[in-house]
């Protein structure tokens, strides 16, 4: 993988991540909404006053749009301010450290069993034997 395509890749996984995450916290309000409409509702059945029930609302339509307006402002601002910083770095792999940590899960698996042998070749692995 080129450098190029190395870096969009990364920058596309963390701002995927980020997306999930104020989706998350918009699901989150709406749970939050729901639970609050529930209460108004109880409130209402138990015969609290008009009045009071309504001093009492305060998460209404308006403010929660203010509150997924605000998480969804956030988070896009983070994506471009992600996409900001990235544009000022080079990204490479570390192929030594890849080697390291295929062979450390390489000899882990054959840890477990005693006639599985695994050898390199140039298209990458070649197990003999059952890997438990």
């Amino acid at each position: 993988m080129d450098e190029k395509h190395l870096k969009e890749f990364v920058l596309f996984q963390l701002q995927r991540n980020i997306t999930n995450l104020y989706k998350g916290f918009i699901t989150s309000t709406e749970d939050l909404r729901f639970d609050h409409e529930q209460f108004v509702k109880k409130l209402i059945q138990s015969g609290v006053s008009p009045e009071l029930v309504k001093k009492l609302d305060y998460f209404d339509a308006e403010k929660y749009n203010h509150v997924r307006k605000s998480i969804l402002d956030m988070g896009n601002e983070v994506n471009r301010d992600l996409e900001k910083h990235f544009s000022m770095i080079n990204l490479s792999l570390n192929e030594s450290e890849i080697d390291k940590n295929v062979d450390q899960k390489i000899k882990q698996a054959l840890k477990h069993s005693k006639s599985a042998k695994v050898s390199a070749t140039k298209d990458g692995f070649k197990v003999k034997g059952k890997l438990i």
